[in-house]
């Protein structure tokens, strides 16, 4: 029996409509109430559609996790490059662009973390086909932070774009525990400058 959801979208164009669906609904639920938290019996029911749509278009509940994490890298780094990528030719203002965007994104009512450090926690065998994904994009944010130490001309660029690495996954950590507008998580700007100048004092 199709739902209400199916008889709207039927046609040709149904299957890849009750992907997107599916994908949105899931994608939303995996972030705000994590990821073994939510069963595929959930996300049909919240999509409005009949579980037999989500296995023809996500063979195992697997294949929508990678899904998920590709779909998030890739909208993460398309937006990086759309906030950031004006400053390209200023590195000191590209960090700071950067630092202070995730002082703000990190502190605000229901941030719920890096999806990608969430996933990590939820599943920990690195033999999990996410993990990819995840090393992908940690392993891609350290070649950026990387590019912006040599721009600045420093003389251990692989020093400080650790240490800003590391300043970035401490901030996306700490939201957790101790967020809020009133957390440390609003410091890192400050945090990153001050190894910048560290760095090149050095």
């Amino acid at each position: 029996m199709k739902t209400g959801t199916e008889r709207k979208i039927g046609g040709r164009g149904a299957t890849k409509l009750a992907r997107d669906k599916i994908f949105e609904v899931a994608a939303d639920l995996f972030y705000r109430k994590g990821i073994r938290a939510i069963g595929v019996e959930t996300i049909v029911k919240e999509a409005g559609v009949a579980k037999i749509s989500l296995y023809r278009n996500f063979p195992s509940k697997d294949d929508l996790i990678v899904t998920y994490l590709r779909e998030r890298n890739e909208s993460f780094w398309r937006q990086w490059d759309e906030s950031f990528g004006r400053y390209s030719n200023d590195p000191r203002a590209q960090l700071r662009a950067i630092m202070s965007y995730l002082a703000h994104r990190t502190t605000q009512p229901g941030y719920r973390g890096c999806p990608f450090i969430n996933y990590c926690a939820e599943f920990p065998d690195a033999a999990h086909p996410g993990h990819q994904v995840v090393e992908a994009n940690k392993r891609e944010m350290r070649r950026r932070l990387l590019g912006i130490a040599r721009a600045l001309g420093v003389a251990r660029p692989i020093r400080l774009a650790d240490g800003l690495l590391l300043l970035v996954e401490g901030t996306y950590a700490i939201s957790q525990t101790l967020g809020g507008r009133k957390g440390p998580g609003g410091a890192i700007l400050k945090a990153a400058e001050a190894l910048v100048d560290a760095e090149r004092a050095a």
